[in-house]
């Protein structure tokens, strides 16, 4: 039997990655190969240089196939947040007389729900269960197998913007790929950082990348909402810039002494290493005001989210956080939680030695692609 192994590709707000992989022994992912490419991202929904987007998608496959010598027919395409929406369908099924429920009556709720969601510029992505209801509304989440009279469904419908996937579509076409499957990285993401027990009620999960931050509300196997908006590490990487009247690329350096938990006083510095290799101190105070301004304003926005978008009293859902853009500061995680008001885990794949938030969006697509193999 042949082995199965994936492609993926997760399309970033600051670069692109590929990886090829397959199931190991424990758990674990064996990775073939794996590339990044750095671009212009997107911002709003929209390609910030579309021009240029091939060159790079055309540059990480190069990258890719100079490691991975095998021909790769087939891919599968994360489609972030911001390129997607969410929308809830209900259905029932009466049957004729009480019999078990079957995988086809769950398929026909499935298709049933992607029929009665249709909007302009757009296409269903996929169709997954929140919960189920038999007779004398017991709930379920897992229905086949059950004798009912009859079977409803709340299921998720995710939605691809039809630009979106044209675009890939044809750049994918040029470079000789003949299949390609997207999936939505934000229900990847959450089905595999939260264990089955965790999703029977709801979660959210926070995703702050370099230039986009994603929250959704996850449910039985889908999402219930997901939003998300144009800001992430990378504007923190800009305030510290300005506030610290350093070069970009210095403030990344900066950036990664950063500790917000200290309390500087008018001695108190970081010493920065300039790419230019020259010794600059850096006031503590001003560098740790420059990141808490940006994450105040990241879990403002984020609390405005949660407040639009729940459906009911929200206080006790549990919140997971991914992505490097806040995760890889020390001290980021509980000063946005403080800004939240809210306790935060991380959202971690389940993977050893890989178990970071940072890898979460990637690895839970590698998990989805597999399965879909």
């Amino acid at each position: 039997m042949a082995q199965n192994i994936a492609t993926v590709v997760e399309i970033g707000s600051s670069k692109l990655s590929c990886v090829v992989a397959q199931r190991g022994v424990n758990g674990i992912f064996n990775i073939k190969a794996k590339a990044q490419v750095e671009y212009a991202g997107f911002f709003e929904g929209e390609f910030i240089e579309n021009s240029l987007l091939e060159d790079a998608v055309a540059s990480l496959f190069a990258q890719i196939q100079s490691v991975y010598k095998k021909r790769i027919d087939k891919i599968f395409v994360g489609v972030p947040a911001e390129f997607s929406k969410v929308f809830s369908a209900r259905d029932q099924i009466i049957f004729k007389f009480k019999r078990s429920v079957r995988q086809s009556d769950l398929d026909t709720l499935a298709r049933r729900a992607s029929d009665q969601i249709d909007v302009d510029g757009m296409e269903v992505l996929s169709v997954s269960p929140i919960s189920f209801e038999l007779d004398d509304s017991r709930k379920t989440n897992s229905p086949k197998g059950s004798k009912a009279n009859k079977i409803s469904a709340d299921m998720s419908v995710i939605l691809a913007q039809s630009s979106f996937i044209q675009t890939f579509n044809r750049i994918f076409s040029h470079i000789g790929i003949e299949q390609v499957e997207y999936l939505s990285e934000s229900l990847c993401e959450a089905m595999f950082i939260l264990e089955k027990e965790e999703r029977e009620r709801t979660c959210i999960v926070i995703d702050v990348g370099a230039r986009s931050t994603s929250v959704a509300f996850v449910k039985g196997d889908g999402l219930t909402n997901l939003t998300s908006f144009s800001m992430g590490g990378s504007y923190i990487t800009s305030d510290l810039s300005e506030a610290c009247e350093i070069a970009y690329n210095d403030a990344r350096q900066l950036k990664k002494q950063i500790v917000l938990s200290l309390r500087g006083g008018e001695n108190d510095f970081y010493d920065l290493t300039t790419l230019g290799g020259r010794v600059t101190k850096i006031p503590l105070s001003t560098a740790n005001e420059a990141v808490c301004y940006r994450l105040d304003l990241i879990a403002k926005t984020v609390n405005e989210c949660i407040r639009l978008f729940a459906k009911e009293y929200v206080p006790y859902y549990p919140i997971y956080l991914c992505g490097a853009g806040i995760s890889k500061i020390k001290g980021g995680k509980d000063y946005f939680a403080k800004c939240i008001g809210r306790n935060i885990s991380y959202g971690v794949p389940p993977i050893p030695a890989m178990d970071k938030p940072e890898y979460a969006s990637l690895l839970g697509l590698v998990n989805s692609a597999l399965d879909e193999n």
